[in-house]
């Protein structure tokens, strides 16, 4: 298992740590830079100014540098070289967790340094406390565990948004289709929800729940976006492998 898990790693770790680099670099970077323009009640306010584009960009980011292998290895059929070496559900498996565990990297790590970033900086604060914030006390109080607890919380969404590349990898001929689908997905899925008049249950919401005022978040406005990216994840997989009848290894 670990010797798979490190010949896939070979494979990816160029795209992976150079997104890694430029997003926590862009984050820090803007952090540091953008909270002048903005009224700040707290110093961890700056984070979320300086990482609020990121919230918008990041399932290109878990995307981009993983799923195009997995479509490469089935467009120049590398996979036909594998099953006989390797049970392809297990070769799969031991694929996604390198990806899982590389987006979950590229999405923790720059937000968590980010907010270091802004925990050392002394910003002149003016604005009034008018509890605009869930979880108001813990990002006050203890901004260090707030900022780490939402960044893996966010890590774990990156990991659901690149399931779904991956899944399109394993069935899409389109590349673009493939890279982009999850972008596009979350687009999506946030103009509809607002349409519907219910913003509180997409998936950008559970992402970063400050985005919305504090009286309209609940436990479901955490569950619900995740909930409903796994379903269609599972429709997905169903309509490719039972509908269509898409096979992973074509020969």
């Amino acid at each position: 298992m670990l010797r798979l898990m490190k010949n896939e790693w070979k494979k990816i770790w160029i795209p992976v740590l150079l997104t890694l680099l430029v997003v926590t670099v862009a984050a820090c970077t803007m952090t540091a830079t953008m909270y002048p323009d903005y009224s700040l009640t707290y110093t961890l306010d700056a984070w979320e100014v300086g990482t609020e584009y990121l919230s918008l960009l990041y399932p290109l980011f878990v995307v981009l540098p993983v799923c195009w292998n997995l479509h490469q290895e089935r467009q120049n059929n590398f996979l036909l070289y594998v099953q006989p070496r390797v049970p392809m559900r297990k070769y799969l498996w031991v694929k996604w967790m390198v990806y899982a565990i590389s987006a979950f990297c590229i999405i923790t790590i720059p937000y968590i340094l980010s907010a270091v970033t802004a925990l050392r900086m002394d910003p002149h604060l003016d604005a009034l406390n008018m509890g605009n914030r869930i979880f108001e006390n813990t990002y006050s109080e203890h901004p260090v565990v707030y900022a780490v607890t939402l960044s893996v919380f966010r890590g774990l969404i990156g990991v659901l948004v690149m399931t779904m590349g991956f899944f399109l990898a394993m069935y899409c001929e389109n590349i673009f289709v493939v890279l982009t689908g999850p972008f596009l997905y979350t687009i999506l899925e946030n103009f509809v929800l607002a349409i519907l008049g219910v913003p509180q249950y997409r998936l950008v919401t559970a992402f970063d729940p400050n985005c919305l005022s504090p009286e309209v978040i609940t436990t479901m406005s955490f569950v619900a976006g995740p909930s409903l990216l796994a379903a269609v994840i599972t429709l997905l997989a169903i309509y490719f492998s039972k509908v269509k009848k898409e096979k992973v290894v074509k020969v």
